[in-house]
């Protein structure tokens, strides 16, 4: 009988780990990061939250280009549909590419690499910047096929524009009790937001990229950057490398 009132209170236990990180991360999460992070779960899991975590990571922030404008003249039913086809395909590369969706800001969104198992090593912190880069482009790609089709029905092109960064964050359940989400906060996010924000109207392709130098170092010359020189992002007051992501390094 004791055997079974134990065995119940671990399942049960077991079951409200389960959902509780279900809750902070979403769906949005790859199978392998699911993963690791259950197998993770007695490390990660302290009085029924994260405990904050110090780690490097890389941030991609994107935007729609113009899309209060589109709102405007677009149904209100149909801007909604078409913003989640898009969403949809964007958070499909996302999790192809090992990052999870943080969180969803209208037409835009913030996934990170190298969550919620930290990397530890150069090289790991090297992978997770490539995947985020790599995602981007193929966030461009999905972004072609995407105007292809509404074009087939009339609709006005999208543009996008994607920023990436990566650097120290701290990561953890934010919130009280009631509402709860998994936290991400840093200097770095900010940088990876003021990279997508940059200059709108320089927009030389449907999908811009914008890295900065940190996420560049990382890159081991795996892909064609366009140098846009050492520039001042708003609300800060220091320079920082930025380059235009054009595409993978061909041999």
């Amino acid at each position: 009988g004791t055997s079974g009132v134990v065995l119940a209170y671990q399942a049960q236990q077991s079951l409200r780990q389960r959902q509780m990180m279900q809750a902070l991360l979403g769906q949005t999460a790859s199978p392998e990061i699911a993963k690791a992070l259950w197998d993770n779960r007695d490390r990660l899991l302290k009085s029924g939250k994260l405990p904050g975590q110090a780690m490097i990571a890389t941030m991609l922030f994107t935007d729609i280009r113009g899309f209060s404008s589109l709102a405007e003249v677009t149904p209100p039913e149909q801007l909604l549909e078409w913003l989640n086809q898009y969403l949809e395909a964007m958070t499909e590369e996302i999790q192809a590419h090992h990052g999870i969706v943080n969180k969803f800001t209208g037409d835009g969104l913030l996934a990170v690499f190298g969550v919620p198992i930290a990397s530890t090593t150069p090289e790991a912190i090297a992978i997770d910047a490539q995947s985020a880069v790599a995602c981007s482009l193929s966030m461009a790609n999905r972004l072609i096929a995407i105007n292809a089709h509404r074009a087939a029905h009339g609709f006005p092109k999208l543009e996008m524009r994607v920023g990436i960064f990566t650097g120290p964050i701290v990561v953890g359940s934010l919130g009280g009790h009631h509402r709860m989400e998994y936290g991400i906060i840093g200097d770095s996010v900010n940088i990876a937001s003021r990279l997508e924000s940059y200059d709108k109207n320089r927009q030389p392709s449907p999908c811009r990229i914008l890295i900065g130098e940190d996420t560049f170092q990382y890159l081991n010359n795996q892909f064609e950057v366009e140098p846009w020189g050492q520039l001042i992002l708003k609300g800060r007051h220091t320079e920082i490398g930025v380059y235009r992501v054009l595409q993978r390094q061909t041999v």
